[in-house]
Parts: structure tokens; sequence; C-alpha cells
């Protein structure tokens, strides 16, 4: 068979080429895993929207609601209700209060009374400011304390009368503890001849549904 130069030099350029890349290969020393190293640390998918957001952090659990109430400060410049006289007048939108005073026409006054506290009543009233009112006619000389019980839903406070006492029976504290609401107060035995003080009342209450029931009360003399 006779020889071609040619056609030998053809068949042996493409073994040339491909031994060269091989070689190129070899030298490289770069392994074909290394991509799959690099797409670990990609900045890239850390700074993915499903890396960036975990399930808690884009549906955060709700806090449980918080009452709002007031300062004693600002029991002076409530609206005042109830569901007894003399509050009972003033219908759903109240009395208003400047400066812990109402005066109506009919010559009637409303006074907050020093005592008041904050505390947790639980129940259905929850966290609440107990303050203390007096009413009183102008020219007469009956004086009734009442308990009122305040939040504050809005930019003014709101206190309901929940009870009052019998007529000159100033109330001298209140505190809550263990959702009870403590009221001491200054009166007399009921078989009394006069309208002079001669006890001082220590009563408990407590919540019932939405009201406060007494539960108890204990009397210790007391002296004018």
């Amino acid at each position: 068979m006779p020889h071609h130069p040619r056609r030998t030099a053809f068949l042996l350029l493409p073994a040339a080429l491909l031994a060269g890349v091989l070689a190129a290969c070899k030298d490289s020393g770069t392994p074909s895993a290394a991509p799959s190293a690099v797409t670990v640390v990609s900045p890239s998918a850390a700074g993915s929207p499903s890396a960036a957001a975990s399930p808690a952090a884009a549906s955060p659990s709700p806090k449980a609601p918080v009452n709002k109430v007031p300062t004693c400060a600002q029991v002076k410049e409530a609206m005042i209700r109830g569901s007894i006289d003399p509050y009972d007048a003033f219908g759903a939108d109240g009395a208003p209060l400047t400066e812990g005073i109402f005066s109506g026409e009919d010559g009637l006054v409303l006074a907050v009374q020093q005592a008041c506290t904050t505390g947790d009543l639980g129940g259905k009233l929850g966290k609440v400011t107990v303050g203390t009112i007096m009413s009183s006619y102008v020219d007469t000389t009956g004086r009734w304390w009442g308990v009122m019980l305040c939040v504050k839903p809005g930019s003014r406070a709101q206190c309901t009368v929940h009870f009052a006492l019998n007529d000159r029976d100033p109330i001298e504290s209140v505190s809550i503890a263990g959702h009870k609401l403590t009221v001491v107060y200054l009166t007399r035995p009921d078989d009394a001849g006069s309208a002079t003080v001669a006890v001082r009342r220590t009563a408990v209450y407590g919540v019932s549904g939405s009201t406060l029931t007494e539960l108890s009360h204990t009397d210790a003399p007391y002296t004018p």
C-alpha cells in the first residue's frame, strides 16, 4: 500500500490537540467539584428573600392586649358616669371633671378625693385605676363617698362609680392585692344615735362578673 505523508499528518494533528488539552487539565489542579463549595457560601444565597426571613420573623406571635389605665392625676380630668344616683343622670357620656370638680346647675357638686390606687382586679375588670369621689349638694350637710373604676381608652379617662357608702362615711384608703380591693373608711354602728363616726371599717371586695361585691369586713374602734 503506498504511503501518503499528507494523510498521516492529518491523523496526528487531532491526537496532538487532545494530548495538549489533557496536559492543561492536569496542570490546573482544580477539581471539578470546586464550584459546589463556592455555592454554599454564596452571598446571593444568603441575601435571598427565603433565607433572610424565617416563619417566626414573618409572623410574630400576637401580644396579649393590655388595658390602658389613667394615673390618679388624670382621674381629676375624667368623665364620670354610673348606674346609681346622682351619676345615672349623666347617661353614657358622663359628667366632665375639671381639676377634680364638677358643679351642676341644680347645686350638685362632685369632688374627687385623695384615696386612689392602680392594680389588677382580675375577671372582666382587669387592670384599672380605683378612684374615690364625693357627691354633695350646696347648702346641705349630706356627703356621700363613692368608689369608681377608671380606664383610659382615649385622650380622657373614663370612670364608672360602682357603689357609694352611707351618708358621711369618709374613705381613708383603697388598695388592690390578689385581685381584691380593700377599702378602709370611717363609719358608725347601725344603732348609733348620732352621725359621729366611731368605727374604722376595713372592707374587702371581689369581682363578680363585671361588678364589685363585698366579701367581708372587720371593724375597729375609732375616736375622732
